[in-house]
């Protein structure tokens, strides 16, 4: 077989290479048993690429291109993570946060949003604690089973299906919002505004992921400057802030990352 950045997968004749490469990815996610989470994924399809014909050299340009639109495209992540929540190996936390757990300590439950709720292991955890939960997340896979542990724990979810740009973060809803381990624009000061709008006064937000400077190669597309997020929330209270290592929810293996407990102002 040819290189493959020579050929275009059929029916999408002279498209731009980079669209090219996103969807013969997307178009090879089928056809392969359930991965437990993302990076094994993409190197999975590295081995393909290589068992294909590619070369080294293609085979990396074409992981760097397709980490680089996972930050920026969302048609990809519903087929992603449908994938990977059928797997019976999950490579990633199923209990709650620790970092949303020492959060809401001793805090009154009210309001909670959980942006990004997959299968619910930490809407769960709020919902059984007493908070009023909304959770979305793209992936009908992930909330069916949020569903179902939400039912097995004897606890109500309000899970919906949306894109991060899609759902209506809406004006003063939450006392709590929630987002771990997500493709969110978090350190985007106009993103960090929608949801300052969402929380009510005295809110809290909540936030972990994988953690790397922005001029880093190879960012993962949850990757976080730890930097660039604590200058986007400068406008709340910071009670909290690490730029560590520790045991990452998802890979549960230790790397570098960014928590954060930050409240809107009265």
């Amino acid at each position: 077989m040819a290189s493959m950045s020579d050929s275009s997968p059929p029916g999408v004749p002279g498209q731009p290479d980079d669209e090219r490469i996103w969807l013969q990815f997307l178009a090879w996610i089928p056809t392969t048993q359930p991965s437990d989470h993302p990076g094994s994924l993409l190197q999975e399809y590295r081995a393909h690429l290589l068992a294909n014909g590619a070369s080294a050299f293609d085979a990396n340009r074409h992981l760097a291109i397709i980490h680089r639109l996972m930050r920026i495209r969302e048609d990809g992540w519903q087929q992603i993570f449908n994938h990977i929540y059928t797997s019976t190996r999950p490579g990633f936390n199923v209990g709650p946060n620790a970092l949303l757990m020492a959060a809401v300590e001793n805090r009154t439950p009210a309001r909670a949003l959980d942006a990004g709720m997959g299968q619910g292991r930490n809407a769960v955890f709020l919902a059984i604690k007493g908070w009023d939960v909304t959770g979305f997340d793209v992936s009908e896979e992930g909330l069916e089973i949020a569903r179902r542990n939400a039912a097995y724990a004897g606890v109500k979810v309000n899970a919906i299906q949306a894109s991060n740009r899609s759902f209506d973060y809406g004006t003063a809803q939450w006392d709590l919002v929630v987002i771990t381990y997500e493709p969110f624009p978090v350190s985007d000061e106009s993103y960090i505004q929608r949801l300052r709008n969402g929380l009510r006064p005295g809110g809290l937000l909540v936030i972990e992921s994988f953690a790397s400077d922005a001029t880093s190669r190879d960012r993962r597309p949850v990757d976080i400057d730890p930097a660039e997020l604590s200058r986007a929330v400068s406008s709340f209270v910071v009670l909290r802030f690490e730029d560590t290592e520790a045991i990452a929810d998802w890979t549960l293996q230790k790397t570098r990352i960014v928590r954060m407990i930050a409240q809107k102002n009265q």
